[in-house]
């Protein structure tokens, strides 16, 4: 007889069944754009990351920003008070501290709340739900493992129950990640009436934009960055000398009339690259810049503007004292 409580039941969504995340490995080798998931895919990376995010994130090492927080959690759970059934649904979990903490304000005796921690990264899901199981063993917590850009249908599973339960839906540290016009349109169908979501950004201090994020650059251009991000690189058999990573800020386009700005990682190959990837071809020439990771910081009223083009709007929003991070409580227009 099998003993059920020494394992996890985990859902594993088809946007990362294997053949998927097989094809969309390729293609970043192929492309010279690391698709950021691959950077979180293994234990020692998720590790790696960890560990970086300990060093030099805000929310980890500065009171007020964890201020911020407390304060959001605590104006949801009073938005939440008189629900009987509460959903939290944590996008791209990560660690889970920040989705633990939220848990613990929503506890309830009288409530059923159930937890879904979401990464790209089995590893991190299953962190993020043994922190919130240690901290409420009585929740349903369920974990998922999910590509967000490749999962629509993520959505209307989800939406089954929606009437039922207040949907609390957790998107922290991830907006700066992702391209604005693909991932705010799944964002915006994924909300309905009701729902909550509750993002993070970080941001460039103080009143000259640029001047701003050139004073947080350190914590991206750092050893421990180059070291997680250059993972990848050396797993697909690629050699340190071949080339070197660099940081620079790279404005944006993509949204029309606003001033957006990010924080862009690639690697500079020195010397031209052929090899075989699991029998695929690929070749970097001298000079090529492979792009391994982008971060963009906003300030405040930049990410409302980008909100408001889909349909989103921040309700209330708490900034720490150094102005680097913001917290932000968003409903759908």
């Amino acid at each position: 007889m099998i003993d059920l409580n020494r394992f996890d039941q985990v859902y594993v969504h088809q946007s990362q069944f294997p053949e998927k995340v097989y094809q969309d490995y390729l293609e970043s080798f192929q492309t010279k754009k690391i698709n950021h998931k691959f950077h979180y895919d293994s234990v020692k990376q998720s590790q790696k990351w960890l560990k970086l995010h300990q060093a030099y994130s805000p929310a980890k090492n500065s009171d007020a920003v964890v201020l911020t927080y407390s304060q959001c959690f605590q104006k949801v759970s009073t938005i939440a008070a008189n629900d009987l059934s509460i959903e939290v649904i944590g996008l791209g979990c990560g660690g889970g501290d920040k989705d633990r903490e939220l848990l613990s304000f929503l506890e309830n005796k009288s409530k059923a709340l159930t937890y879904y921690p979401l990464d790209v990264s089995l590893s991190l899901a299953l962190i993020s739900a043994h922190k919130a199981k240690r901290l409420l063993p009585e929740i349903a917590v369920w974990p998922v493992v999910c590509d967000l850009l490749s999962a629509d249908d993520l959505i209307s599973n989800f939406s089954a129950n929606q009437g039922e339960s207040h949907k609390i839906i957790t998107f922290f540290g991830m907006i700066p990640n992702f391209l604005p016009t693909e991932i705010l349109p799944i964002l915006s169908n994924f909300l309905t009436a009701g729902d909550t979501l509750l993002m993070s950004a970080n941001l460039a201090p103080g009143k000259d934009y640029l001047g701003g994020i050139e004073q947080v650059l350190p914590q991206y251009d750092n050893e421990l960055t180059r070291d997680w991000l250059m993972t990848i690189l050396l797993d697909a058999g690629i050699n340190p000398a071949d080339g070197e990573i660099k940081f620079e800020i790279q404005g944006d386009s993509t949204i029309s009339g606003l001033d957006l700005k990010r924080i862009n990682a690639s690697f500079q190959v020195r010397k031209s690259i052929h090899w075989t990837l699991d029998g695929r071809s690929v070749e970097w020439q001298e000079g090529d810049q492979v792009q391994l990771f982008f971060s963009y910081r906003y300030t405040s009223n930049r990410l409302q503007a980008v909100l408001q083009q889909y349909r989103l709007n921040i309700l209330d929003y708490w900034e720490d004292d150094n102005q680097e991070e913001g917290v932000y409580l968003i409903a759908k227009i």
